[in-house]
């Protein structure tokens, strides 16, 4: 197995690259949006190039993440990952936020409006705060990076990259979640998709009356509480 988290995806991708591996739901907007793990790559790549080449991450730096369980979390992670910096729970040298802007990087402040399809926002941010959407599109499909990350390398605050991986329990089902994959926990549940060759359904504002249909339509093999 891999022992960088960027590699083990770009091994999952090439084992399954057209199988579903993130549906994302809101049950609140209605939004449905499913990619696979070559799609996901194409956004992770995009985002990587815009983190590089925009906003001048570099390997040691960090980057927090504070979206709500959204698919934009898990790219932005795989993206920081590639362009070899760390996720961190405290602030982060850039930021990610939602439409609430909840939280400020230190350097760069980027946010999504967490439209469909990564859309830009329809009225002007604050001072100092990216809009994602109208940046990303942007950038090519494809990322080189500089400075990869090695297995000692940060990944989330003093984990390191061998450390989330040799962590993580492989995953082969397909599960449905309503928490972030993003943070510790979720984490070690995203890095053990990747690995076992499962997929995920992450449910926003999940509708209970909705459960049981939804495990049924996506083929779900287990629901993950917590």
């Amino acid at each position: 197995m891999s022992r960088v988290l960027p590699e083990l995806f770009a091994a999952a991708v090439r084992r399954d690259g057209a199988a579903p591996f993130l549906t994302y739901y809101d049950d609140a907007s209605g939004e449905r949006i499913e990619l696979s793990a070559v799609t996901t790559a194409n956004w992770v790549a995009k985002t990587a190039n815009l983190l590089v080449d925009e906003y001048d991450l570099e390997s040691g730096e960090t980057v927090a993440i504070g979206l709500p369980p959204h698919w934009l979390g898990v790219v932005w992670a795989l993206s920081t990952w590639s362009a070899g910096a760390a996720l961190t729970s405290g602030t982060g040298t850039l930021a990610i936020t939602g439409p609430d802007v909840a939280i400020r990087g230190e350097r760069e402040t980027v946010a999504s409006a967490l439209l469909p399809l990564g859309g830009r926002f329809r009225e002007p941010l604050p001072d100092g705060v990216q809009d994602y959407g109208a940046e990303v599109y942007n950038h090519p499909d494809v990322f080189v990076p500089f400075d990869p990350p090695t297995p000692a390398s940060p990944a989330y605050d003093e984990l390191t990259h061998e450390d989330l991986i040799g962590a993580a329990e492989p995953v082969g089902d397909r599960i449905l979640v309503t928490r972030s994959l993003v943070d510790r926990h979720g984490l070690g549940l995203l890095v053990g998709v990747i690995a076992g060759g499962g997929s995920i359904v992450l449910c926003r504002n999940l509708d209970p009356t909705k459960v049981e249909r939804r495990v049924a339509d996506e083929k779900v093999d287990r629901v993950v509480e917590g």
